[in-house]
């Protein structure tokens, strides 16, 4: 089951990313089938926003705005990494926190607006942190958990949710 599971999430995690990432698409005349042209040189991080950061409510929607992915556009970047955490979008229950999922949403249009990529990086989640095993928890389940896996699997399905949004990035 455990390399099955694993074997899922990095298909979707890929697909993800190709979605995310496309950066053209070459048709050929023999298939409707294309090809992805992934490219990215300079990025940069757009971290402690919806990743390890207490800030919530006002504080957080000012923390990113358009003038600061126009001018990561305008200084050259081709691409921003947005680190996500499982406790911002979701409730200890699995249900999706609006405002955060607002966020994304709006950070990847404006990626879009700016002709930026973006890479979304499920960065920390409950099943599993590397700061528990710092702290002597033991918390880390996900690689002992079926029903962990089974919440990561269902927290991707979710995030591919924005595919329409991701396939815009087709700059």
């Amino acid at each position: 089951m455990r390399k099955t599971v694993f074997s899922l999430i990095a298909f979707l995690a890929s697909a993800f990313l190709e979605g995310s990432c496309n950066s053209g698409k070459e048709t050929t005349s023999d298939a409707d089938t294309t090809i992805n042209d992934f490219k990215i040189q300079r990025g940069t991080n757009l971290s402690h926003w919806l990743s390890q950061s207490d800030e919530r409510g006002e504080a957080r929607v000012k923390h990113i705005q358009e003038d600061d992915i126009a001018r990561l556009d305008s200084m050259g970047f081709d691409f921003v990494r947005i680190p996500i955490d499982e406790v911002q979008f979701w409730d200890e229950s699995g249900n999706r926190l609006p405002e955060a999922w607002g966020l994304l949403r709006n950070v990847l249009n404006l990626c879009v607006k700016h002709h930026l990529r973006a890479i979304v990086d499920l960065h920390i989640i409950r099943s599993h942190n590397f700061n528990a095993v710092n702290e002597g928890e033991d918390t880390n389940t996900l690689f002992t958990s079926e029903k962990a896996q089974e919440q990561l699997i269902g927290m991707w399905h979710q995030l591919s949710d924005l595919a329409p949004i991701l396939w815009l990035m087709n700059l």
